[in-house]
């Protein structure tokens, strides 16, 4: 089966979801299709908040966006009723670490010593992979247990890369 509203609506109906109210972790697409949003690049693709992927001008800038409210068809992105309530939908911890640590590159002064580091470390990596910060998740763990890599980074940095090691070590799924 692919992956589309349509064939979710089956799957759930076979597992008799209905009865069970299971709490669902899957990854970001799904998702998305379980909480009836239009799939693809929309302006409003987070099923957690109202974020603006097409207000490129403020990402990394605007720290807060508003809430979700309702998955209601026809507004912000929702295309069809919600299979699931978004309160049994659990977070995948690969993905939340795999942006997390995107968003952690991204940020890095590209000319500075630690991601030129991180460019050195990872030879085999594009360039354009490392500037985007596309790693998987044996990379992720290798940075995370290189001591000479928190020696190569700034004041900033290092709380950021403090915070992110802490989830990393505590994420649990409830």
């Amino acid at each position: 089966m692919n992956e589309s509203y349509e064939n979710m609506v089956i799957l759930l109906n076979a597992l008799n979801y209905d009865k069970y109210q299971w709490s669902i972790c899957v990854y970001l697409k799904v998702i998305g299709l379980l909480l009836g949003m239009q799939g693809g690049f929309t302006k409003f693709c987070c099923f957690l908040c109202l974020w603006d992927s097409r207000g490129v001008q403020q990402h990394y800038i605007r720290g807060e966006w508003p809430p979700r409210t309702g998955y209601i068809a026809g507004q912000h992105s929702v295309k069809s009723e919600p299979l699931v309530s978004a309160q049994k939908v659990l977070l995948p911890p690969l993905h939340i670490k795999l942006g997390l640590m995107k968003n952690f590159v991204k940020a890095l002064d590209k000319e500075g010593k630690t991601f030129q580091y991180l460019c050195t470390k990872f030879p085999k990596i594009s360039d354009a992979k490392i500037k985007e910060g596309i790693f998987v998740g044996p990379q992720i763990r290798e940075v995370l247990r290189d001591t000479e890599f928190v020696s190569t980074l700034e004041v900033k940095e290092l709380r950021a890369w403090k915070a992110f090691t802490q989830i990393c070590a505590n994420f649990r799924i409830l």
